[in-house]
């Protein structure tokens, strides 16, 4: 399988690999980067502006942008039979990282478009093809109480993932729990749609989630 290119340690992928022509990116967005550092004045008015500028900015959270284009179009020399997707991947944990025997979901901190990405989760096992798969949700609601910066909190428990091999969902399910080892993780967007999407993340994690009380407890 083609990955891609790399862009921070991370891998990008989309159509181009099958012939297609959807295209995504994948940026730092951070504001600080901007900061003009090379004006010394010293002035005690000046000196308060950057004080105020500090406190400002140490509001600002960075976050990654994954953003793009989906084409369903298929390639005139392309043989696959549907087309239309872009991918993101992050680097390989070293060692791996065990999930089900110490956490049970994990939680996205993410601003979304509207269209329904979907969180891999490439764990290690006896078929390499093997991917666990769960859809990211966020309802209007959430978006309203969230909408002066767009952020929410999504959790996905682990019992929600589905385990798939290229794409299908496989007839006999595994788990993940006891001793599964994380070896990385990832998003795809491929929901038939064709236009730009846009998806931000400024935080991720593994969590141990109460379902009943709704709540993450660690």
């Amino acid at each position: 399988v083609s990955i891609g290119s790399k862009k921070q340690g991370w891998r990008i992928s989309d159509d181009e690999v099958i012939g297609g022509y959807s295209r995504g990116t994948f940026t730092l967005m951070n504001d600080f980067q901007n900061t003009d550092v090379t004006n010394q004045d010293d002035s005690e008015d000046k000196r308060e502006q950057d004080n105020e500028m500090d406190m400002e900015k140490s509001d600002i959270q960075p976050f990654v942008r994954w953003q793009g284009n989906i084409d369903t179009r298929v390639g005139p020399k392309s043989r696959a039979k549907r087309s239309g997707f872009c991918a993101i991947r992050c680097p390989e944990f070293p060692g791996s990282i065990p999930v089900g025997a110490k956490y049970n979901a994990l939680e996205i901190q993410c601003r979304q478009d509207g269209r329904n990405e979907t969180f891999n989760l490439k764990v290690q096992t006896y078929f390499p093809d093997d991917l666990y798969q769960g859809l990211i949700t966020v309802q209007p609601e959430d978006i309203e109480e969230h909408k002066r910066d767009g952020f929410v909190s999504v959790v996905l428990p682990f019992r929600d993932f589905l385990l798939t091999s290229h794409g299908t969902v496989k007839s006999h399910q595994r788990s993940l729990d006891g001793g599964i080892e994380l070896q990385h993780f990832g998003l795809t967007l491929m929901d038939g749609k064709d236009g730009p999407f846009c998806f931000d993340i400024s935080k991720i994690r593994l969590v141990n989630y109460d379902s009943v009380e709704e709540k993450i407890i660690s």
